[in-house]
């Protein structure tokens, strides 16, 4: 039942409101009936105690829905969704969105969106492009700040694109585009720069990609340059000779992995190592200068270097990886270091030009396999510093003869493995280590 009577309640709330504004508000005798109920005092104004209790109570309810509105937000964020629009798919995480195919994959053209999906598009995701072989043209959207792996990977009719101001990461996105011969860099990217073509770092220590479309045959990587990524000069088939300024300091993986084309090299003295497949299938590669400061050189470097003569080691050299030299067919003559520690599994496999190796004091190493299939090899001098020789690191030639100290590893190797031993030098006294089975 309805009546227009004032409520305790309401007189209560009036008192509170007078005294919060100030004005003068009459206490009549419900108001305090009311103020004994409420804890109120008599002139309306809430008793101390009370007071903290409603500001602690508001204060918890402000920090409850706080938490419940980031928990919303953060579970809204994660929110993943998929699906198509236009001539793209996509995908969607909180307000972002990723391209992650062309529908059509025969397309000539690709102009990327702002915006799919109802969400901004940050990312060009890994493999989005890949094998779309007709593409010439991709345009890509301001917004987009990653562009994933293998994302333009086969896409061998691309000639050229432009990064936007907004790219932040750039994967290794452009194997096989056979045709690129050009990236350029929309101004004002923090991260990136093109230099006539080729992407380097913005502040330009680091050459990122050289175009394997490029039609030159001679390149100069400018000075000042300190690093040249992993696989920046991959594939480049037009490519016969490269410079070095003296301020590279570092080589990437896979560097000039697949140039067929690149005869010589003289990489600069700074350079420590040599990194995995730097030169790998660089089959008309005839010439290298070693820098003056090598330490190593890894696995698989020069795989497959097929005009690859004579080689000269420098002094520092302590490591030979895995297979840095299989199968260079046409290598005569190695020239090893005193420096020289390890020669690791199959470093020398396949050299079947390969008739002679000696090997300098200091040398404690040769691993497995190191000489297979070197069926030219006559002659072998190993050190007494050596401790430690794999199995088949040498091949069963009828005429392979192991030269070494009397009394040596080398000696007892040659006996178990059953190859002529041909003493030579000061015996050892000390007894040998027994060699691996």
């Amino acid at each position: 039942m309805q009546t227009n009577e004032p409520s305790a309640f309401n007189e209560t709330a009036d008192a509170f409101a007078a005294v919060a504004t100030g004005e003068p508000a009459e206490i009549d005798k419900a108001a305090e009936t009311a103020a004994v109920e409420t804890g109120a005092t008599a002139d309306g104004a809430p008793r101390p105690k009370n007071r903290r209790r409603l500001v602690f109570l508001l204060v918890f309810l402000l920090a409850l829905l706080c938490v419940l509105g980031e928990e919303a937000a953060r579970r809204a964020a994660s929110v993943k969704t998929v699906g198509e629009e236009g001539a793209f798919s996509y995908e969607t995480v909180g307000w972002s969105a990723t391209i992650t195919g062309l529908l059509d994959k025969n397309a000539t053209e690709a102009v990327v969106p702002e915006k799919i999906g109802g969400r901004s598009v940050t990312k060009i995701g890994a493999a989005a492009f890949a094998d779309c072989a007709s593409l010439t043209k991709i345009e890509l959207p301001q917004g987009v700040r990653e562009i994933g792996s293998n994302a333009f990977a086969g896409c061998s009719a691309l000639t050229t694109i432009t990064l936007p101001a907004s790219l932040e990461t750039l994967r290794a996105a452009f194997d096989g585009c056979s045709a690129l011969a050009e990236i350029a860099v929309a101004p004002g990217n923090k991260n990136y720069r093109s230099v006539d073509g080729v992407l380097f770092s913005v502040d330009g220590r680091t050459a990122l990609y050289y175009p394997s479309g490029k039609a030159a045959t001679e390149y100069a990587i400018p000075d000042g340059t300190e690093r040249v990524a992993s696989s920046a000069f991959r594939d480049c088939s037009a490519l016969t000779a490269i410079t070095f300024p003296a301020s590279v300091r570092e080589l990437g993986g896979e560097t000039f992995y697949g140039c067929v084309a690149l005869r010589t090299v003289a990489l600069p003295d700074a350079v420590e190592t040599i990194p995995a497949s730097a030169f790998l299938g660089c089959s008309a590669l005839s010439e290298v200068k070693f820098p003056k400061q090598l330490k190593a050189i890894a696995p698989h470097a020069f795989i497959g270097c097929e005009s690859l003569t004579s080689v000269a080691l420098p002094d520092g050299l302590t490591l030979i990886g895995d297979d840095a030299f299989e199968d260079c067919v046409a290598l005569e003559s190695v020239a090893f270091p005193s420096s020289l520690k390890v020669v690791e599994p199959g470093a020398f496999g396949g050299c079947v030009a390969l008739t002679s190796v000696a090997f300098r004091d200091g040398l404690t190493t040769i691993g497995d396999e190191a000489f297979s299939r070197c069926d030219s090899l006559s002659s072998v001098k190993i050190p007494a510093s050596v401790e430690e020789i794999g199995r088949r690191s040498f091949p069963r030639n009828a005429d392979l003869v192991i030269r070494g100290a009397a009394g040596s590893y080398a000696e007892t190797f040659a006996a178990e493995a059953g190859i002529p031993f041909e003493a030579s030098g000061e015996p050892v006294e000390s007894a040998a280590p027994t060699p691996e089975s």
